[in-house]
C-alpha cells in the first residue's frame, strides 16, 4: 500500500523544520483579543437564551472567528478591523438587548468585568499590546495546573469549532454544541476561572464534541451517501489538474462540477480530503481522477511539485505564499498573504488557473490505498471478539491507532506484538500485522471509525466491565478531545503517541497524566506489563 502519511518522526515534521504550522507571538496577541471578545459576548448571549432570544447571524461570526483561531489566520489591519468590529457590535447589540429584557421583567442586571476599554477602531499595534499585557497578566495570576486547565479548554473549544464550522458548511444543526461552547467560553472568563469548574466544564463539553462529530459523519452520509471501502488511486495522468486540499466536501463537490466536461482532472490532497473517496456521491464525478501527495504535513513539497491550480478550503497554511504565487485560490473570506480568493462561488478563475499551467506532461504510476470501510463486516468481527471476551477467552483487549503513524510507531508495536501475550487480543487500525489474535483492519478511514467499534464492543459489555487500553497513534488538532472523550466513556488504559511541541505544549501532558491518566508510549515490555495490572 502507498502510505507515507506521517513516515517521519515528528522532529522532521514541516510544522517545525519549516515553520508554517507555528504560532509567533504576535499572532498569540491578536488571538488574546478575539478570545476576551467572545468570551464577554458569550456571557450576554447566555443570558438572552434564558429569554428565548437567539441570533444566527452572531452564531456564524463566532463559529468563524474561532476557526480563525485553529487554522492560525494572519490578519492585515483591514481583516482584523472587520473581525473587531463585528464582534464589537455583536457585544453591544447582545448587552443592551439583555439590559433591556432584564429592566422589562424587572430582573436584576449582570455583568462580565471586562480587561480594556472596547473599541470597534482597535489597530493591529494597540491590539497586540493589549494583547500581550492580558495574557502576560493571566499568566502571573493562574497557577500552572490551571494555566493547563484553561489550554485544554481551548483545545477542546477550537477542535469543536472545527467541526461546527463543518456543520454550518454541510446544513447540519449544531445549537447543542454552540451553546456549549458559549458555556465553556464563558468559564474561561478571567475572575471566574478555577481547576474544580474548568474540569467540571470539560466533562460536560466531552460529550458535546462526541456529538457534533457524529452530526458531521451523519450530515456526510446523508449528502453524499454510506461510507463504503475503495481503492483510491495515487497515481496522476497526462493533462491539466486542480488539487483540493482541507476539509470541506461541498467545496470538492462544487469544484468536480465547474469542471464537468472539461478536460481537467481534479485531486484530492490530506488525510481528510482523501476520505472524500469512500462516499459514492464523491466517486460519482468522472473527473475525480485520486490523491495526490503525502498529507497537510508536506504540503510545501507537494503543493511546489503539483503542475496545476490549487483550492485551499480552510486557511490552515499561512507562509507559503512564496511556493506558487497566481496559482493557490481560497473561499475563506480571509485568505492567507499570497492566496487568491475566490469570490461569490466563481469557480472560473481556478479553472483557467489550471488550463494556463502545464499540466502533468506524462502519467506516473504509484500503489494504491484502500479507504473507507464496510460496517456490517466490521460489526460482525466485532461481535466475534467480543464474544470471546465474554466467554473469557480473551484477558485484555488492545485497540492500536488511529489513521497512520510515523516510524518510530513501527519499532514499538513490532515489539509490542512480539510481546503482546496469547491470551489478549488487538484490533490494529494502524499497524500492519497478522496473527490469531490480532483483526488488522487494512484501509485507511477517519476518527468516526474507533468510535463505531466502540459503540458496538459498549452493547455488548459497558466499557467500565472490559480490561481495555487504546493507544493513538495520530497527534492533531483533535488529539486531546478524543483522549478525553475515551477517557470519559470508561476506557481504562489511554496512551497516546508524543505530539510535536507545535500541536501540543509539553506541560500539558503531564496535567493529561495526572488528571486524566493518560499515558505516553515508553517502552512495550512495560505498557503491557502496566495494562495487564489489574485496578479495583
Amino acid at each position: 500500500m502507498y502510505n507515507d502519511y506521517q513516515t517521519l518522526p515528528y522532529e522532521t515534521d514541516e510544522c517545525l523544520s519549516r515553520g508554517i504550522c507555528s504560532v509567533n507571538s504576535t499572532l498569540t496577541s491578536i488571538q488574546e483579543i478575539i478570545l476576551l471578545y467572545i468570551k464577554e459576548m458569550a456571557f450576554y448571549l447566555l443570558k438572552l437564551k434564558d429569554f428565548g432570544i437567539t441570533n444566527e447571524e452572531i452564531k456564524s461570526t463566532i463559529i468563524y472567528a474561532l476557526f480563525n483561531l485553529v487554522t492560525g489566520t494572519e490578519y492585515n489591519q483591514e481583516q482584523f478591523h472587520e473581525t473587531i468590529s463585528k464582534l464589537y457590535s455583536n457585544i453591544s447589540q447582545s448587552k443592551v438587548l439583555y439590559e433591556n429584557f432584564c429592566k422589562e421583567k424587572k430582573v436584576d442586571i449582570q455583568s462580565v468585568k471586562t480587561y480594556f476599554k472596547h473599541s470597534k477602531n482597535f489597530n493591529l499595534t494597540d491590539a497586540i499590546k493589549k494583547g500581550e499585557r492580558y495574557f502576560l497578566k493571566k499568566s502571573s495570576n493562574f497557577t500552572s495546573r490551571q494555566k493547563d486547565l484553561f489550554d485544554i479548554t481551548l483545545f477542546l473549544v477550537k477542535s469543536a469549532a472545527v467541526k461546527m464550522f463543518e456543520a454550518q458548511r454541510l446544513g447540519a444543526d449544531y445549537d447543542d454544541e454552540y451553546y456549549a461552547t458559549l458555556s465553556m467560553m464563558n468559564s474561561m472568563n478571567f475572575n471566574e476561572f478555577s481547576e474544580e469548574k474548568a474540569q467540571e466544564e470539560i466533562k460536560k463539553y466531552i460529550y458535546a464534541y462526541y456529538k457534533i462529530v457524529r452530526d458531521v459523519f451523519y450530515a456526510q452520509v446523508k449528502l453524499y451517501g454510506d461510507v463504503t471501502p475503495v481503492e483510491v488511486s495515487f497515481s496522476t495522468v497526462p493533462g491539466k489538474a486542480i488539487l483540493v486540499s482541507g476539509s470541506d466536501y461541498k467545496k470538492l463537490e462544487n469544484v468536480l462540477k465547474a469542471t464537468e466536461g472539461t478536460e481537467i482532472s481534479v485531486y484530492t490532497h490530506g488525510m481528510e480530503m482523501l476520505m472524500a473517496h469512500s462516499l459514492p456521491k464523491m466517486r460519482s464525478h468522472p473527473n475525480l481522477r485520486g490523491h495526490f501527495g503525502t498529507s497537510m504535513d508536506s504540503s510545501v513539497a507537494d503543493f511546489s511539485t503539483f503542475p496545476g491550480a490549487i483550492l485551499m478550503t480552510k486557511g490552515t497554511l499561512q507562509k507559503i505564499e512564496y511556493l506558487y504565487r497566481g496559482r493557490l485560490f481560497t473561499l475563506d473570506p480571509i485568505p492567507p498573504m499570497g492566496v487568491i480568493k475566490i469570490k461569490d462561488d466563481n469557480y472560473e478563475p481556478l479553472i483557467k488557473s489550471a488550463f494556463d499551467a502545464k499540466g502533468f506532461s506524462k502519467a506516473t504510476l504509484k500503489p494504491s490505498a484502500k479507504v473507507g470501510f464496510s460496517e456490517e463486516e466490521i460489526n460482525k468481527k466485532v461481535d466475534e471478539i467480543m464474544d470471546k471476551v465474554i466467554n473469557n477467552e480473551i484477558r485484555h483487549l488492545y485497540i492500536i491507532g488511529m489513521l497512520n503513524f510515523p516510524n518510530v510507531h513501527s519499532q514499538y508495536f513490532d515489539k509490542f506484538f512480539e510481546l503482546m501475550p496469547k491470551d489478549c487480543y488487538a484490533i490494529s487500525l494502524s499497524h500492519k500485522k497478522s496473527g490469531a489474535n490480532i483483526f488488522y483492519l487494512d484501509f485507511l478511514s477517519d476518527y468516526w471509525l474507533i468510535y463505531k467499534i466502540l459503540k458496538r464492543i459498549n452493547e455488548k459489555i459497558p466499557f467500565n466491565k472490559i480490561d481495555m487500553t487504546i493507544f493513538l497513534t495520530r497527534c492533531d488538532k483533535h488529539t486531546i478531545a478524543n483522549l478525553l472523550y475515551l477517557k470519559e466513556v470508561g476506557v481504562k488504559n489511554v496512551y497516546m503517541c508524543k505530539c510535536p511541541p507545535s500541536l501540543v505544549n509539553p506541560a500539558l501532558i503531564k496535567t493529561l497524566q495526572e488528571i486524566y491518566g493518560i499515558k505516553e508510549f515508553s517502552d512495550p515490555q512495560k505498557d503491557i506489563e502496566d495494562t495487564l495490572i489489574k485496578k479495583d
